[in-house]
């Protein structure tokens, strides 16, 4: 009875497939990589800036993290279909470190280009972006609480 089972869903598995030849799994992907230089307002790289999605997508290959020369030079080989079209945010992750705490920044992609055509199935082709140098601006300081506390 297994055996019947088994037989009927390889059956169905391949007849809900319009050709008999690949069985894929998962789900469409492409690859985008971003290269950006990160400066502060006087003109200062910054290092430890990191580059995601404007929905929270990493890069998983080469870091998206400026360098201490602020360059970012970031590859992700698997994101969904349309994130090579999002903004892109610039995440100041380490506070106070390498020059001050930074404002979080969304950048609209410019300048992006397909660099390589999808392969008609899963994969839909590999994309480039170069974001030129992005400006960050350090948070505003909050005024501290002077207030002593009551005894």
């Amino acid at each position: 009875m297994k055996r019947l089972i088994y037989l009927l869903m390889a059956m169905l598995g391949f007849a809900s497939c319009d050709h008999f030849g690949m069985v894929e799994y998962g789900c469409p992907t492409v690859s985008f990589s971003l290269k950006a230089r990160v400066v502060d307002e006087a003109g200062n790289p910054i290092q430890g800036i990191e580059v995601r999605t404007e929905d929270g997508g990493r890069f998983e290959y080469n870091t998206g993290f400026s360098d201490y020369e602020g360059n970012i030079d970031a590859y992700g080989g698997y994101f969904w279909p349309g994130a090579q079209n999002q903004k892109m945010q610039f995440i100041d992750v380490d506070g106070e470190a390498n020059g001050g705490e930074f404002e979080t920044l969304t950048v609209k992609i410019e300048n992006l280009i397909q660099t390589e055509e999808g392969d008609g199935n899963w994969y839909e082709g590999a994309y480039t972006a170069d974001m030129g140098t992005v400006t960050m601006k350090l948070k505003e300081k909050s005024e501290e609480n002077t207030d002593t506390p009551e005894e």
